[in-house]
């Protein structure tokens, strides 16, 4: 089948189950996940920039940052944001503490 003739076979198909809940169900569980899997990432990302956690550990530019956790665990409790540095051949977990604000941080098991 061409392209064109695959597009109206799934057109006439989901006008046919545009109804039915569980499609919906479907499209709107997996929208709603990728939402809050990125959405919420970029958000928290953009307000609590990485450059904030590196000095509030002592690290002066350049220095490598590694990765972004949306739940980040530390030796005094879990949090909801945070950043992953490499220092000194050790990786260091730093953790906005929502709650009372700053980070906290602690070394990556």
């Amino acid at each position: 089948m061409t392209p064109a003739q695959e597009f109206r076979e799934a057109r006439d198909w989901l006008s046919h189950h545009k109804r039915d809940p569980f499609l919906w169900l479907i499209i709107l569980m997996t929208v709603a996940m990728f939402a809050l899997n990125f959405g919420v990432l970029a958000l928290l990302a953009s307000a609590f920039p990485p450059s904030d956690a590196g000095r509030a550990i002592g690290l002066t530019p350049p220095f490598a940052y590694l990765e972004t956790r949306i739940y980040c665990k530390v030796p005094r409790g879990m949090h909801l944001f945070g950043y992953v540095f490499d220092k000194d051949e050790k990786k260091v977990r730093v953790c906005r503490d929502m709650l009372n604000g700053g980070w906290v941080f602690g070394e990556k098991k």
